[in-house]
């Protein structure tokens, strides 16, 4: 349970330095759709359709943070037609009055405690009136039928649907409308849930109410205890919890415990602070992959790395929140530098009481969620992790010409982001796109993480996925999404033979010209025969796919019989280009010389060491076409 100690820590410190940070406690967010205005007397003084301005923080308990279709449980200020409204039945409601009544005890009970606060009892002196259902349909916000009773959906014209059906969601009627309060004629501040004392007294007047003291694991203080832990974890509709014990008939606990209070006893308090720091560091930094959501934080709030991001948005976004003026520069000294940067930054942050955590959670079912993944780093641990992450970019960089910025095509060298990998490695061409089941590519981040985290191995199944993607351009119609596998690739599998080979073998971006390596040479081979082929197609303003492309996968199982018929096929292109194919052909017999043929003749199912060589020419022959290195 150490994770509800980090958050709780965190929580306390951002309040500490009164910035914008987590929900008060004994509060939730939820959008509204019709907000009301009354005086200091409790009189109706205006109401509007909610559009863009809809999330609102509200008071809420334990049980109606909680609470669901089998629990209806009211909150205590803000909340649904049903429950504000006194004349809700008489238009129709067919939720009965009984959750106005409850509704009304609860807030007449806050508004008679030492914790009174006045706009709040004005919006009480409001509501006994009875007639806010009737106020809002006089000012033509709800709609009434023939028989002056509340339509449940708009079946007429669509240019005539009134206000309050736009904002609906499309399965929502009227009665499931969120009503929020203002009070004219106290002070400035007229929104309820933006006003500091309302909220305030709320938390003091809910605390009061909690006599009833148990052991709290947390902190080992007897204190009140929650049983009914927050949700809305990920976002705003949520529905799962990470510690929950409601399930008595199917024996989750029993065996081992005799009650869910055995299992676990967690302080209100510290329920509240940390659930509510997680869903605020979550929305800040937090990254999603379909159900899964991973999250790096400090416990003072320190700025830190993504983890799953490439290298171009580590060393450029870490520049972009210091509001940097520097222009973009995407040489490879200016990103190396940049990055550089914003490693030695997050280390600035580093002293001996830092402490950080990673979090990965995921959800089974709708109402549960795991922590399928969790480091904590303390004092300089921290500065090991941030020596890992600069390894991962180091060891994993490559050129990419894939990413775009500001809607411009880059390039830059360095690491992929981790959902790329795994877009590249399981997913499909779709729609001129790269994509991948959304758990998939959760399951595979998660999978990668401790290859960043703790310098651990890439797991072999997921290179060998990417070389068997970066063989077959033939699966891909568009150039530009196999030229993403195959610098994807060589990034991955640069690392993966620096970790498998014991003299920890280093494959660079730039072509190794003295490589004796014969499976690199002949994805250097099949470069070449791209490019003569390519070169001559252009002279004639052709655009198709070349004879080495074709033979790709072929070439990759039999190199040498392969060779033989590319080869072949390259004659008349390389007689088209007369004088300009001297540097080919050059290049192509220095390339021969280092293939032994012997060796040449039984080799059979090449490894990512081709895809390296392949696309470590293909950059040579780009760098030449420029007339300079690329740096």
């Amino acid at each position: 349970m150490s994770w509800l100690v980090m958050l709780n820590e965190t929580y306390n410190n951002v309040f500490e330095k009164g910035t914008n940070g987590p929900l008060p406690i004994a509060h939730t967010t939820q959008n509204a759709d019709i907000e009301i205005i009354v005086d200091s007397d409790g009189n109706y003084v205006s109401s509007r359709v909610l559009f863009n301005d809809k999330e609102t923080l509200i008071p809420c308990s334990e049980a109606s943070a909680s609470r669901s279709g089998k629990n209806p449980v009211s909150h205590p200020l803000h909340d649904k037609l049903q429950y504000v409204a006194g004349d809700y039945s008489h238009f129709g409601g067919n939720k009965g009055s009984e959750f106005h009544k409850k509704y009304m005890e609860q807030l007449e009970e806050w508004c008679s405690s030492a914790y009174s606060n006045k706009k709040v009892c004005a919006v009480y002196n409001y509501l006994k009136k009875g007639c806010l259902v009737h106020d809002l349909i006089r000012e033509g916000i709800l709609v009434c039928d023939n028989n002056n009773k509340l339509i449940d959906k708009w079946t007429g014209n669509k240019d005539e649907k009134p206000p309050i059906f736009k904002t609906l969601a499309s399965k929502q009627n009227q009665s499931d409308a969120f009503v929020r309060f203002g009070v004219a004629g106290f002070d400035n501040i007229v929104n309820l849930w933006d006003d500091p004392k309302v909220c305030q007294d709320y938390i003091d007047y809910y605390l009061s109410k909690q006599k009833e003291r148990q052991l709290c694991y947390i902190t080992g203080e007897m204190v009140p205890c929650s049983n009914n832990h927050p949700k809305k974890i990920r976002h705003p509709a949520d529905q799962a919890k990470i510690i929950s014990a409601n399930d008595e008939s199917g024996f989750t606990y029993r065996g081992r415990f005799r009650s869910a209070e055995e299992a676990v006893q967690v302080g209100y308090e510290v329920s509240q602070k940390a659930h509510n720091a997680l869903k605020w560091l979550i929305a800040k930094q937090g990254k999603s992959f379909g159900d899964k959501v991973f999250l790096l934080w400090g416990t003072k709030a320190q700025k830190v790395p993504s983890l799953t991001g490439d290298t171009f948005d580590e060393a450029f976004l870490y520049e972009d929140e210091l509001n940097s003026n520097e222009p973009m520069i995407y040489t490879k000294e200016e990103i190396a530098r940049r990055f550089n940067r914003a490693i030695s930054g997050y280390k600035a942050s580093i002293d001996s009481h830092t402490d950080l955590a990673l979090i990965g959670l995921d959800s089974a079912t709708q109402g549960r969620l795991s922590i399928t993944f969790y480091r904590e780093f303390h004092g300089t641990q921290g500065n090991e992790l941030f020596d890992n992450i600069k390894a991962w970019h180091e060891e994993c960089s490559w050129i990419h010409t894939y990413k775009k910025h500001n809607n411009k095509l880059i390039e830059f060298i360095g690491a992929p982001a981790l959902d790329d990998i795994a877009k590249v490695a399981f997913g499909t061409e779709q729609n001129r796109v790269i994509r991948a089941e959304s758990k998939l590519i959760g399951a595979t981040v998660e999978r990668l993480l401790p290859c960043i985290v703790d310098h651990a191995h890439i797991p072999v199944d997921i290179v060998h996925a990417l070389v068997r993607k970066a063989i077959c351009p033939q699966n891909y119609k568009e150039n530009y999404n196999w030229r993403k596998v195959v610098t994807i690739t060589c990034s991955v599998y640069k690392r993966h033979r620096f970790e498998k080979t014991n003299s920890k073998e280093v494959w660079n971006v730039n072509v190794d010209n003295d490589s004796m390596d014969i499976v690199y040479n002949c994805g250097r081979l099949l470069a070449v025969a791209d490019e003569i082929e390519r070169h001559a197609l252009w002279l004639q303003n052709e655009d198709r796919e070349t004879n080495a492309i074709r033979y790709f996968t072929k070439f990759a199982v039999e190199p040498c019989k392969t060779w033989r018929i590319i080869n072949d096929k390259l004659v008349p292109y390389i007689r088209r280009l007369g004088s300009k194919a001297a540097m080919y052909c050059r290049i192509k017999e220095e390339i021969s010389a280092k293939i032994p043929p012997d060796k040449f003749a039984e080799l059979k199912n090449l490894d990512g060491r081709m895809i390296l060589g392949f696309d470590a020419q293909k950059n040579e022959f780009r760098r030449i076409k420029s007339g300079g290195d690329k740096k």
